[in-house]
C-alpha cells in the first residue's frame, strides 16, 4: 500500500546559511548579448501585442529563433461571449468528525478530461475530479486533518495560500508528495473568516501544475458573516468564482509556454470561470455575494459590469473590511481575492455581464509593449448573471463589518527590491541570457495529454538581486515579532508580491494611505513599477530551515524563474 506520511517537524532554531553569491559583473560583450536578447524579446512582444504571430524576426532570427519558444504567441481578437453553459458550483467539503475531535478532509490529485470549451475534451489535472477542486470549509480554531494523495505522474505539493500554519504544514517546495504517495496536514486556522485557496508549489513547476488545473478554495468560517446577515447560501447567493485564462491547440490540448513571450507571464485567449468558458449563472433578485479569486498565472483583471452596475467590496484576500466600499471597477492581480456584494433587488428578469475592462488600466502597468496582449488592450467578457425571483430569505448590506486592529511594529524595517527580466539580464549577463533561452526539462511534455511543463528554474527575475535557491535562507524573522516590509519595484512591470504564513496590512503606497478596499487583511499586494509599498505583518507561526516560508512574485512564471526567496521564523 502507498505510504502515508506527515510533514517533518521544524527545527527549533535556524541554521546559519551563506548568503546568495553576488551576481557577477558582466563584461561589455555579455551586456551587448543580453541587450540583443532583450531586443528579440521586445520584437516578439510587438508581434504578440499586435496579433502578428508570423512576424519575422529579421536578422536576429538565425541566432535567436532556434531558442525554445522564441516565436510570438498566437493572438486572436476577443470573441463575442455566448454564455451557453451554466456555471459549475464547486462542491463543499465540511470535514468528517474524527474520534480525536478534529475534522478530516481528503484530497486526491489525478489526471482526467474536462470540457473547458463547449464540445472539446481537454486532458487536465484536478483535485477530487478532472479540473480544479472542492471548496474546503474550515471552522476557525478547529483542528483539521487534510490527507492529500498524489496520483499524478510526477511529484508536486499542495500549498495552503493565506493560511496561518507552521512552515512544515505550509505545503511549500520542500513538501513534495511523490507519485502514489500521500501527505497528511494537521493544523488549526486561528484567523479571521476569509476566502483562501490551495494550489501546488513545487520549485520551478508551480506555473505548469496550476495551469494544468490544480487549484481550489479554502474557506475559513468564523461565524461573523452569519452574525452580519451576509449572503451565505452556497451556490445560490454566495457564489465562488475562480477566474482563469487558458490557451489550447486545435485538438483541445492545453498549451503552456510555447512562446518566448510566455516567460513574461503565461496568458491565454480563452477565459474560464470555475473551469468553463464564459458561463452563465442563475441568481436571485436580492443581495448576492461573489467570492472572486484571480486564479490566472499572470493575467490581471479589471473587473466591472458591462451595464455599469456598482457593487460593494466587503472583503479582501484574508478577511472582511471595516465597512463596505462601493466601486464600479476592481483591479485584481494574480492570487488576489475579493468578496463583493451585488444589489439585484430591482433587476428581476434582467441579465448582467461581469467582464474585465482591461484597456483602461492594464497596458499602463508596464513600460514594455510586450507585457500587454490584445485582450489587455480591449477587455473581455467573463460571466453572465441571469436574475430570477428572490428567495424567501434575503440578506443585507451592513453599514459596518468588523474591527481591524492596527499592528504595532517592534523590529527593524526589512527592504525588498524587485527586478524584472531586463534588470536581471543586465546584472547577470550571459547567465541570465542563458535563462532566456531556456533549458530542456526531463519529461518536458509530462503534463496532461502531453502538455509542456514550460521553462523553470532559470535566472530571469529576482528579489534583492538574488535568485531563488532552495539551499539558501534569505531572511530570518523572530517568532512573535511584528515587522514592516518595504517592497520597491525596480522592474519594468507591476508584480504581485505574496508572503507565506501570515497576513499583512498595507501601511502606505509611496507614502500615501492605500485605497479603502485595501485597508483590510491581505497576503498579496500588487506593486506597480517605480512604486514602494510598506506592509506590516505579525509572525506567529514557526518555520525552520527544513520547511521555511516563501516570499515571491505571484506571476507564476516569475516565481518559477528566480523571483522567490525563503525565510525562517524562530
Amino acid at each position: 500500500m502507498p505510504d502515508t506520511r506527515r510533514p517533518d517537524a521544524d527545527e527549533t532554531s535556524p541554521s546559519r546559511t551563506a548568503a546568495t553569491p553576488a551576481l557577477p559583473i558582466p563584461t561589455r560583450r555579455q551586456m551587448l548579448g543580453a541587450a540583443a536578447a532583450g531586443g528579440a524579446l521586445w520584437m516578439a512582444g510587438r508581434a504578440h501585442a499586435q496579433g502578428m504571430a508570423g512576424m519575422p524576426m529579421g536578422p536576429m532570427s538565425g541566432g535567436m529563433a532556434g531558442m525554445p519558444g522564441m516565436g510570438a504567441a498566437p493572438a486572436h481578437a476577443p470573441r463575442p461571449a455566448r454564455f451557453e453553459r451554466p456555471l459549475v458550483i464547486p462542491a463543499q467539503l465540511q470535514g468528517q468528525p474524527r474520534a480525536d475531535g478534529s475534522l478530516g478532509y481528503a484530497l486526491r490529485m489525478s489526471a482526467g478530461h474536462s470540457e473547458l470549451l463547449a464540445g472539446v475534451r481537454t486532458p487536465t489535472w484536478g483535485y477530487n475530479g478532472a479540473y480544479l477542486g472542492p471548496a474546503l470549509r474550515v471552522p476557525r480554531g478547529k483542528q483539521v486533518r487534510i490527507a492529500v494523495r498524489n496520483d499524478l505522474n510526477q511529484a508536486t505539493t499542495t500549498h495552503w495560500h493565506g493560511a496561518h500554519v507552521p512552515g512544515r504544514m505550509d505545503g511549500g517546495p520542500q513538501s513534495l508528495i511523490a507519485p502514489g504517495q500521500s501527505l497528511v496536514y494537521d493544523f488549526a486556522l486561528d484567523q479571521p473568516g476569509a476566502t483562501l485557496w490551495y494550489h501546488p508549489h513545487p520549485d520551478g513547476l508551480t506555473g505548469a501544475h496550476v495551469y494544468a488545473g490544480l487549484a481550489g478554495m479554502l474557506l475559513v468560517d468564523d461565524g461573523v458573516d452569519r452574525a452580519l446577515d451576509l449572503p451565505r447560501t452556497w451556490g445560490v447567493d454566495d457564489i465562488a468564482l475562480i477566474l482563469q485564462d487558458r490557451r489550447m491547440d486545435a485538438g483541445g490540448r492545453l498549451l503552456y509556454m510555447p512562446s518566448m513571450m510566455d516567460r513574461m507571464g503565461m496568458k491565454g485567449n480563452r477565459f474560464l470561470v470555475n473551469g468553463r468558458e464564459q458561463p452563465y449563472v442563475q441568481v436571485p433578485a436580492q443581495w448576492v455575494r461573489l467570492r472572486v479569486l484571480n486564479g490566472s498565472n499572470a493575467r490581471v483583471y479589471n473587473l466591472a459590469f458591462a451595464e455599469g452596475q456598482s457593487f460593494h467590496v466587503i472583503a479582501g484576500d484574508a478577511g472582511l473590511l471595516a465597512r463596505p466600499v462601493e466601486m464600479r471597477s476592481l483591479l485584481l492581480a494574480p492570487a488576489e481575492r475579493a468578496e463583493i456584494l451585488l444589489d439585484l433587488r430591482r433587476l428581476q428578469g434582467k441579465a448582467l455581464v461581469l467582464r474585465s475592462d482591461s484597456g483602461s488600466v492594464v497596458p499602463g502597468l508596464s513600460s514594455m509593449p510586450m507585457d500587454a496582449d490584445i485582450f489587455d488592450h480591449q477587455g473581455f467578457d467573463l460571466l453572465q448573471l441571469r436574475v430570477g425571483a428572490p428567495l424567501a430569505r434575503s440578506a443585507r448590506l451592513p453599514a459596518k463589518l468588523v474591527s481591524i486592529p492596527a499592528l504595532r511594529p517592534d523590529a527593524p524595517v526589512r527592504h525588498f527590491s524587485l527586478q524584472g527580466m531586463m534588470g536581471s539580464m543586465m546584472a547577470g549577463g550571459m547567465q541570465a541570457m542563458g535563462g532566456m533561452a531556456g533549458a530542456a526539462r526531463a519529461s518536458a511534455n509530462a503534463g496532461p495529454g502531453g502538455m509542456s511543463l514550460g521553462i523553470g528554474m532559470q535566472h530571469l527575475f529576482s528579489i534583492n538581486h538574488q535568485f531563488m535557491d532552495m539551499a539558501v535562507i534569505n531572511q530570518r524573522v523572530r517568532l512573535g515579532s511584528t515587522e514592516v516590509w518595504e517592497v520597491s519595484n525596480d522592474a519594468e512591470m507591476a508584480h504581485p508580491f505574496h508572503l507565506h504564513g501570515t497576513s499583512f496590512q498595507i501601511l502606505d503606497r509611496d507614502g500615501s494611505v492605500p485605497p479603502e478596499h485595501e485597508r483590510g487583511w491581505k497576503d498579496v499586494v500588487f506593486v506597480r513599477r517605480n512604486e514602494t509599498v510598506r506592509l506590516a505583518a505579525r509572525f506567529d507561526q514557526p518555520a525552520g530551515r527544513a520547511h521555511p516560508f516563501m516570499y515571491h512574485c505571484h506571476i507564476l512564471e516569475h516565481e518559477d524563474n528566480g523571483m522567490m526567496g525563503q525565510f525562517t521564523v524562530a
